[in-house]
């Protein structure tokens, strides 16, 4: 039996929480930065904007090898990303296997912590890969030497556009961090071919960390940015050289689609703060994709007091969807469920029986998640009849 609450809440207040909905700058799962399991743990799932970062994010021997899995399909380009903590005591080596038994290696790389020779120091090692086969793929962390090492994880799907990233608002800029060593902020816009785009980032005041940013084509690969540009600023100069606090770059997309802005710190070993914002400045730039879709038509039959709700859904990631109808001075919760990532939209129809006439009723509906709150509502009326 469906349970209904009533909640003396005027119209006008429905309406102010319609007014509260974010712009679709918000929306997105965002990244997640979680501390790794206690070992023993092999086989630790690891998803697309996710940063394994914490207390129990070390390694203690040469023999000591943690493990992550992710699920990626074929033509898939995923970042990998691994990074040495704030005690730096050792190298760590970060190693990608393909799915299946005997296992084989696509990726192997090393910090270089300890530079000689005139060689530059890093703290961090990055790839991208086109993974071919479908299937289970292997993340190994380990070190070179014996010796108590922290280290951070992160991973991103970068085409298919990643489900945790947030989709920008042409000319609306926004304020982000990035929270942990190696993660990454990921952030998409709708590119078309008859326009030209401009792509600003700049630190936050009191920086600690330089920022940098990729671009990336629907399919994966590098988009074709002002030649020459460097994507970082530069806030701590060395050699005589003036510092940057800010970059812009032009892209002219090749191909329509859906654009990748990757976010993060200078040597992904640190966090930073910073703004961004990307603008049309030439030709005929599209609207960006909404986040979600939430649309109803409602119907009213006087002869059975059903009220028939048709609404088309949509939501790039999982989210809970609630809704309410109000009658005069008063709001009762007629349905909430969970959704799962529902792309392209749906149509579902939810009804409400034993509604008498009661004149021009509303019904508010909201797509919310825990991590942006509302993303998506509706508000509509109907007229019931004359009581």
């Amino acid at each position: 039996m469906r349970r209904f609450k009533t909640y003396c809440l005027p119209p006008a207040a429905l309406l102010f929480m319609v007014a509260l909905v974010p712009n679709p700058g918000w929306a997105g799962g965002g990244p997640v930065i979680t501390n790794c399991p206690v070992e023993p743990a092999q086989g630790v799932r690891i998803v697309s904007g996710q940063t394994y970062f914490g207390t129990n994010c070390v390694l203690n021997t040469t023999g000591d090898v943690d493990e992550f899995t992710f699920t990626a399909a074929a033509g898939d380009v995923w970042q990998a990303t691994l990074g040495l903590g704030a005690s730096r005591a050792t190298n760590i080596t970060l190693i990608i296997y393909a799915p299946g038994l005997p296992l084989t290696k696509i990726y192997s790389g090393t910090t270089n912590a300890f530079p000689c020779c005139g060689d530059s120091a890093s703290y961090a090692v990055s790839t991208n890969q086109t993974l071919t086969v479908a299937g289970t793929y292997t993340i190994q962390v380990m070190e070179t030497n014996d010796a108590v090492q922290t280290y951070a994880l992160s991973l991103e799907r970068l085409s298919p556009a990643p489900p945790d990233a947030t989709t920008l608002v042409l000319s609306q800029g926004l304020t982000g961090a990035v929270n942990a060593p190696t993660a990454q902020t990921t952030y998409t816009f709708n590119g078309a071919t008859t326009g030209e785009y401009e792509i600003a980032a700049s630190l936050t005041a009191d920086p600690k960390s330089n920022v940098c940013m990729n671009v990336y084509q629907p399919n994966g690969t590098s988009a074709p940015t002002t030649p020459g540009v460097p994507l970082c600023t530069n806030a701590f100069p060395c050699c005589g050289d003036s510092p940057s606090f800010s970059f812009l770059t032009d892209l002219v997309p090749t191909v329509n689609g859906t654009y990748v802005v990757d976010i993060y710190t200078g040597g992904d070993d640190s966090t930073v703060a910073y703004n961004l914002e990307v603008s049309c400045v030439g030709g005929t730039c599209p609207p960006q994709k909404l986040p979600c879709d939430l649309t109803d038509a409602p119907s009213y039959d006087a002869s059975t007091g059903v009220l028939t709700m048709d609404f088309t859904v949509a939501t790039p990631t999982a989210a809970t969807w609630d809704g309410w109808l109000t009658i005069k001075n008063k709001s009762e919760s007629i349905f909430s469920q969970s959704l799962p990532k529902t792309e392209p939209g749906s149509q579902v129809t939810q009804t409400k029986s034993g509604l008498a006439a009661s004149g021009t009723v509303g019904i508010l509906s909201v797509i919310s998640t825990a991590a942006q709150g509302i993303t998506c509502s509706s508000f509509v009326t109907v007229n019931t009849g004359t009581p």
